[in-house]
């Protein structure tokens, strides 16, 4: 007998080891993004951070919210050649669900026991829950995506979960977000971490709205997975560690739609039967190749019987292409259009100054726009030096909870800090400097005449001196100029009178 080992086998250990590779590559990828995101988020306002803000501008909700034309494209021309890398390499949710699933699988013996099976992919429920999270955005509620979003949802944890805990550890008070934000952040985490114990990637393949847009382009991926018959010895390995459960390994089939590249079959696949490839395998033995349309085909002789069968059509790949190039470009126009516009002071618009209505953070564009782009991540939130923001519970309507708003009551907002709109990765703040900042309307002052002291601590605070201590009725009361008031709250926050703040700061309609 030869010492030689077997010609297949030398090809198994060959295919197996490109596999541990391109799956060493992936996990070493993924460890990369998340670190840079939890350094992003743990260490926000200090020098370090600012130097990984980049991870945050190519997060895909990001980058279609602030309409950034060429990460678009380059998204979309990754997921067509590639698949949904995006999903098993940068995505920091996705990379958490892909710890949270490794866990209870760390042995040998338990991956087999905890091993995963094919499911049917869920595609009504999926594409119907993203229409209506469309539409919810398009009617101006952001609930939905704000509570699916992948980057929103681990900017909630670091920002209200993580970040305080650690500088409490250091000894320091750090309080960035309301009892809503805490529970938001607190249920996600649960979320993230006990469904891929069991069920992988289940929450990637139904209610994430990036995961289903993506699975529309990834499913005509260059790149995919491919299954070799002649060479597959049924084991089911392959299925057994997909977490995206989309390998049938009876069918030898995998739905590219829900996979989500992580390269677990391929280093598992002692065969080398499932590649990473951009060909199709053909059978060796053509005769046992399913034809579609075979069976009618073979009737068309019968007497009688009429070709009513549809031939099955090549995709045109140029085509796709090309459509994808036109959807890329449009936001790339529009962001060239709005770009021409700076953010300018805004014009006074509000008829009755004694409405109480939330006040943003500055940069906003409108409060449609601003609750449309805004995913919640609280970034903005944690880096602001005065702790004046903070999470809503529902000031904006019940359809977009957890944006931020400035509370004056506790503080208020400094006069030179532009931080909260240099940190936004979406848009929904656009980037002021510190001269549009002293501009800049958020709100407006309003007095209560019969509750005012006439203290005069509201003009003495006043940064643009837009406050006057005026008689009336023989009282001393203060008086706001509606022309030069900005809404920065300090007044509000310098106020003595109680039980009820004489001087308040409410929102514009705009």
């Amino acid at each position: 007998m030869s010492d030689n080992p077997p010609i297949y086998r030398r090809g198994h250990r060959q295919a197996n080891g490109r596999g541990k590779a391109l799956q060493t590559c992936r996990r070493v990828t993924a460890i990369v993004a998340l670190s840079v995101m939890t350094v992003f988020f743990v260490m926000l306002g200090t020098s370090a951070a600012l130097s990984f803000q980049w991870i945050t501008r190519v997060q895909i909700v990001p980058v279609a919210l602030s309409v950034s034309g060429s990460l678009i494209f380059f998204w979309v021309a990754v997921t067509l050649l590639f698949g949904r890398v995006y999903c098993s390499m940068v995505c920091p949710t996705g990379i958490v669900q892909d710890i949270s699933a490794r866990l209870p699988r760390m042995s040998r013996k338990m991956k087999f026991r905890r091993g995963y099976r094919h499911h049917a992919a869920r595609n009504r429920f999926r594409y119907a829950w993203l229409a209506l999270t469309a539409v919810a955005l398009l009617s101006g509620l952001s609930l939905m995506l704000a509570l699916f979003d992948p980057y929103g949802t681990f900017g909630r944890i670091m920002t209200y979960l993580l970040r305080p805990l650690i500088a409490t550890g250091e000894g320091a008070t750090m309080v960035t977000g309301t009892i809503a934000g805490i529970i938001a952040a607190a249920i996600a985490l649960a979320a993230i971490v006990a469904v891929p114990m069991k069920r992988g990637r289940l929450i990637c393949n139904t209610v994430c709205p990036v995961g289903s847009v993506l699975s529309l382009l990834s499913r005509h991926s260059v790149y995919g997975m491919d299954i070799n018959t002649d060479a597959c010895v049924n084991c089911g390995l392959c299925e057994r560690v997909c977490k995206a459960e989309c390998i049938d390994s009876k069918g030898h089939t995998v739905d590219m739609s829900r996979c989500v590249v992580c390269f677990n079959c391929t280093a598992v696949c002692d065969s080398g039967a499932i590649t990473y490839t951009r060909r199709r395998h053909r059978l060796s033995i053509p005769m046992l190749m399913k034809v579609p349309g075979a069976r009618a085909t073979a009737t068309m002789d019968a007497p009688g019987a009429t070709d009513n069968t549809e031939k099955p059509r090549a995709i045109d790949r140029r085509r796709f292409l090309a459509t994808g190039l036109i959807l890329a470009a449009a936001p790339a126009v529009a962001s060239a259009a709005r770009k021409l516009d700076r953010v300018k002071p805004k014009e006074i618009v509000q008829d009755d100054t004694r409405d109480t209505r939330p006040v943003p953070p500055p940069g906003i564009a409108s409060t449609r726009s601003f609750l449309t782009k805004c995913v919640g991540c609280g970034a903005c939130i944690s880096v602001c030096p005065a702790h004046v923001l903070e999470p809503s519970k529902g000031e904006y309507g019940a359809g977009n909870p957890l944006h931020p708003l400035k509370n004056y009551d506790d503080s208020y907002c400094r006069y030179n800090c532009v931080k909260c709109t240099e940190i936004c990765p979406t848009g929904a703040l656009e980037k002021l400097t510190v001269e549009e900042k002293h501009l800049f309307r958020t709100g407006l002052a309003t007095v209560d005449t019969e509750a005012c002291i006439g203290c005069g601590l509201c003009a003495q605070r006043c940064p643009r001196h837009t406050i006057t201590m005026t008689q009336k009725e023989g009282r001393r009361v203060a008086s706001v100029d509606l022309n030069g008031c900005i809404g920065c709250g300090s007044c509000q926050y310098i106020c003595p009178a109680s039980p009820a703040k004489a001087i308040k700061v409410n929102g514009l309609k705009r």
